[in-house]
């Protein structure tokens, strides 16, 4: 049995050039792009092998501390109901020039808007609630639910309030009772009480939608900040959030709706699993030059029902896991083995399997697989609709370029 690096040692430059302008030359999935381009019949083909081993895999994922928290409720057409809460705890920390908090002292929440989700036209109000009890951002999950405090009437303690406009930015101004609370703790000169009566007392905030609103965006953690403007002559204040997160409801949509088509999230609690046999049985040669995995949205179904006016973040970037069934559970700790770039023409994404392909065939096959997201689990949503076996020209395949010797 020949591999394809003994067959390139025995074939001319000459030859090498020909069949590396036929590639370039090849941009779409004919079958046969290349035949008799030397004296030897040396004959190059294409072939198109489709994957039909797909599948959703959910996983625990985390989502404490990313560079983002998404906040809102969207009933996406295509991907279902969602809704999003931010977790945000501002800092305590004494600063060297500011030591005291004035008694007339004024808060607020100072946050940026990026990645917009939902309808223009829709509602968007939204309510900064305090948290009850005491939370982990490092062990803090999508699916995890925050403790609200409650007034006594049992109704949600809301400390702010705000309406999501067309603006880059908002500031919410925070009730005197939080305000009052916040500086008493602050002007304790004991470090170590201070702090632990901070985490005890409070807890932190949580940003969540308000009845009927259809709206979600993006908080960039590090720019949101507590502002503190001082009474009594005193300088204002300024506090970086120390802690953050995000809770993640959803409710996907029946799976008649999507055929076979696989919805899939960057927060990494779904993925697209592809298992692909890499023998000579199923790739019909180990004498290829290029393994090509090729996954494509589904944009048709992506768009069905969604309204004029209806804004869903996108990211271009897919990443590829390669790990046992067993360590899916770490994925959001891994590095991905693989990265592409979405080809504006057709919404295809398409990887280099050729390096993957040839351990695989000559170190013999494990168990692991190759998991697929679009975007990173940077604390924004990014959902996607992957094409599934319905649609001929999309479904996903592999596209084997070989070479043969008459």
């Amino acid at each position: 049995m020949y591999t394809f690096d003994g067959i390139l040692n025995r074939l001319t430059l000459p030859l090498m050039l020909l069949l590396a302008v036929g590639l370039v030359s090849s941009c779409d999935d004919t079958p046969i792009v290349g035949g008799n381009l030397s004296p030897d019949d040396v004959m190059v083909h294409s072939d198109s092998l489709t994957i039909s081993g797909l599948s959703v895999v959910s996983s625990p994922s985390f989502s404490g501390n990313r560079t983002y928290v998404t906040t809102g409720r969207v009933d996406d057409p295509v991907f279902g109901e969602m809704m999003a809460t931010a977790l945000l705890q501002p800092s305590i920390a004494k600063e060297a020039e500011v030591d005291t908090i004035g008694e007339n002292a004024v808060a607020r929440l100072s946050l940026n808007v990026s990645n917009r989700y939902g309808a223009l036209s829709a509602r968007g109000d939204f309510e900064v609630v305090e948290i009850a009890r005491p939370w982990r951002s490092s062990s803090w999950r999508y699916d995890s639910i925050p403790a609200l405090a409650k007034n006594p009437d049992m109704s949600r303690k809301v400390v702010g309030q705000f309406t999501l406009t067309g603006a880059d930015s908002v500031t919410v101004r925070l009730d005197e009772e939080w305000t009052a609370r916040y500086r008493d703790i602050f002007n304790r000169r004991v470090s170590d009480l201070r702090d632990s009566l901070y985490r005890a007392e409070m807890p932190g905030l949580a940003i969540l939608p308000a009845e009927g609103t259809e709206k979600m965006f993006s908080i960039e953690v590090s720019r949101a900040k507590l502002l503190i403007q001082g009474g009594d002559g005193m300088r204002d204040l300024s506090k970086d959030i120390s802690r953050s997160a995000i809770s993640l409801e959803k409710e996907v949509p029946d799976e008649e709706a999507l055929g076979t088509s696989k919805p899939v999230f960057n927060t990494r609690g779904s993925m697209l699993e592809l298992d692909i046999d890499f023998t000579e049985e199923f790739l019909g040669t180990t004498n290829f030059s290029r393994v090509e995995l090729v996954i494509y949205e589904d944009t048709v179904r992506m768009k069905t029902g969604v309204p004029a006016d209806f804004e869903r973040p996108r990211s271009e970037t897919m990443l590829i896991y390669y790990l046992r069934p067993d360590q899916i559970d770490f994925a959001i700790a891994a590095d991905p083995r693989f990265q592409a770039t979405r080809r504006a023409g057709d919404s295809s994404f398409r990887i280099n399997l050729t390096n993957l392909a040839n351990d695989q065939l000559r170190n013999g096959g494990d168990d692991r697989r190759l998991y697929a997201v679009v975007g990173g689990n940077d604390g924004r949503l990014f959902p996607t609709l992957f094409s599934g076996l319905e649609s001929p020209r999309r479904q996903p395949k592999l596209l084997i370029t070989s070479i043969s010797k008459e």
